[in-house]
């Protein structure tokens, strides 16, 4: 044939395979989208590649992006948490180093900053893409700008023994007299500056500040070799244990203390064997090592049991205790499928001495559930249920908001309401009183606000078990959740394609898993339902609740709103306790709601009398 003959069959061919594909692409993404899904197709090697439905990574796609390599002979190293491997999108940059997250399948560049998802870096490989990512300079500026070497005057405010200037300085450690603060510098994997963490020295209060969507930890100048890193929550346990001089391992300093483990924090632990939780029992969140291991894969993480006689590293200091002896002392956090009496036994001491802190975190607005339910703690199922119009969305706004400000992450998932109106809702109970006429607050207070771990899921009506269990997840992996609040339960059924019409079956379903989640993740959970309609002159009891009795039967805790206003004139509205497994109390708590600032808290009026 003639070359022009040719060459228009070979367009034919092109265009007739691109219609195909495009249709394919049409067809499959108009039938997930009546199946509730929303999933993304990327064309790789003539064939549609699932971009994962969830949040979680398909793991083929990380067989496939491993088989890329290997086929390019390209290297690669397969770590504990990510897929070590050379990036191309570097400019000017030689044998630049990459991560991938084979949980979340981000990719992450520490050197030109770029962060894409598996699925795009697959196919801009298979086009052989090299330096077309816009590289920015991540290194961060200091928002100080009289930084001073440290001086041993500086040394001795902190009250750490035997502590040189010198000491501080191999940290990266500077001074800053107007806030009468040391600040140390926050390094990703690449050793380049992601922001800084502060200590005050009036208060020894730690402080980070850094740029958005990147985070870096505190490390110490450790030999090449050390195969084993401590992490600690605060600079007064970092510096003391740097000072020790310990024997091949490293320390480390979380960027957010206890609250949060960012992914891109992950790269810069991947090169040690064994890691080592250290963290002060002071605190209500002594357990989160459990949570964090998970992240970093438990099989390489040990941690010191919170005991009187191995404390944190900085109050073992100045008691003189051993340091290294503690830390040899180290218990794996994988224990086997069968264990003794004897292998719980330090465990058990362990709450014994700190039983305030294992009973949970205590309310400040409602000082009555801490006498009858201890605490807020994790690993827990609580359903509250209450009569339609009682309050149930509001009680539980300010319940969450009590323990948010205490530093409890929460995720809410409101089915009922829009997240716009119960985010105001929560604002209003935080400040205290309605900003519709006092306008020139707002920027002040949301910028408060904004600061306390509150995230919502964008979920709005039925919607089905499976995603929204993926958007938990995903949630409680990337922010460390520690509390969960579905609201209401009754709006997430009626979406499963397996038994319609069972109901009753159906939210056995979903209660299973949810009590599942909480057991596996330690994370609180409290499912917000509505009550099978009973008479009005009768009280709610744990069979009022809606469908079978698993839903009780699995919760830890068991409230309900009583409202007593409608069929009474001296009617009284209150919360009754009457499931308590922890420590079996039971009991009421009036509940008097000020209309001004959304509350039930008795703290709050309180304050408003004595104001008065």
């Amino acid at each position: 044939l003639p070359i022009s003959s040719r060459l228009w069959i070979f367009l034919f061919r092109k265009t007739a395979k691109y219609i195909f594909c495009e249709r394919r692409y049409k067809m499959l993404t108009l039938l997930n989208r009546r199946l509730g899904f929303c999933i993304r197709y990327n064309f790789v090697r003539n064939y549609v590649l699932p971009a994962s439905t969830d949040n979680t990574v398909d793991p083929k796609v990380m067989y496939e992006l491993k088989k890329h390599l290997r086929n390019q002979r390209l290297l690669f190293k397969d770590g504990p948490t990510c897929l070590l491997m050379e990036c191309h999108f570097c400019n000017n940059i030689s044998g630049g180093e990459a991560f991938v997250n084979k949980r979340t399948g981000l990719f992450l560049c520490p050197n030109c900053d770029l962060k894409k998802n598996v699925v795009d870096i697959i196919h801009l490989y298979e086009k052989n893409c090299r330096g077309d990512a816009k590289c920015r300079d991540v290194e961060y500026k200091s928002k100080f700008t009289d930084l001073q070497s440290v001086s041993q005057s500086v040394c001795d405010k902190l009250g750490i023994r035997g502590l040189q200037s010198a000491d501080l300085e191999h940290l990266g450690a500077q001074y800053e007299p107007n806030s009468n603060c040391l600040r140390f510098p926050l390094k990703n994997v690449a050793n380049k500056v992601v922001g800084e963490k502060i200590l005050h020295l009036s208060d020894r209060r730690d402080e980070t500040i850094g740029n958005y969507n990147q985070s870096g930890l505190l490390l110490s100048n450790a030999p090449q070799k050390s195969l084993r890193v401590v992490l600690v929550s605060n600079l007064m346990d970092f510096i003391v244990l740097s000072i020790q001089r310990l024997s091949n391992t490293s320390v480390a300093c979380l960027p957010y203390g206890l609250k949060s483990l960012p992914q891109e924090c992950l790269p810069c632990l991947e090169k040690f064997k064994e890691i080592v939780f250290w963290f002060n029992f002071e605190t209500t969140d002594w357990d989160v090592a459990k949570n964090f291991a998970k992240k970093l894969e438990e099989n390489r993480c040990f941690f010191i049991r919170p005991t009187g006689t191995e404390p944190a590293p900085f109050e073992a200091y100045k008691k003189r205790f051993n340091l290294q002896h503690i830390l040899n002392k180290a218990t794996p956090m994988c224990h086997k499928s069968i264990t003794t009496f004897s292998a719980l036994k330090n465990d058990i001491l362990s709450e014994l001495q700190n039983i305030e802190k294992v009973n949970g975190v205590k309310w400040k607005r409602y000082p009555i559930l801490n006498k009858i339910l201890k605490g807020h703690r994790k690993g827990e199922l609580t359903i509250l249920t209450g009569p339609t119009g009682s309050g149930k969305t509001t009680f539980m706004s300010e319940y969450s908001l009590d323990l948010a400000l205490q530093g409890v992450s929460t995720l809410w998932g409101s089915f009922e309401i829009r997240n716009c109106r119960l985010a105001a809702t929560l604002l209003r109970q935080y400040v205290g009183y309605s900003l519709e006429d006092k306008l020139n607050e707002f920027e002040y207070w949301t910028s408060q606000f904004e600061r306390y771990p509150l995230y919502f899921m964008t979920f709005h009506g039925q919607q089905p078990l499976k995603l929204v269990m993926e958007a938990i997840e995903h949630a409680q992996y990337i922010h460390d959740i520690s509390h969960v609040i579905i609201d209401n339960l009754q709006f997430m059924m009626g979406m499963s394609i397996a038994q319609k019409s069972d109901k009753f079956w159906e939210q056995d379903s979903i209660i299973s898993a949810f009590r599942s989640f909480a057991t596996k993740n330690n994370v609180h959970v409290t499912l917000v339902m509505h009550p099978r309609k009973e008479r009005a002159d009768e009280d709610l009891t744990t069979s009022s609740v809606f469908g079978t009795a698993k839903a009780t039967q699995e919760a830890d805790n068991v409230l309900i709103i009583q409202d007593k206003r409608l069929t009474s004139l001296r009617g009284k509205k209150y919360l009754q306790i009457v499931k308590n497994r922890y420590s079996g109390d039971l009991g009421i708590m009036p509940l008097e709601f000020d209309k001004e600032s959304l509350s039930y808290s008795t703290s709050n009026k309180k304050k408003k009398t004595s104001s008065s």
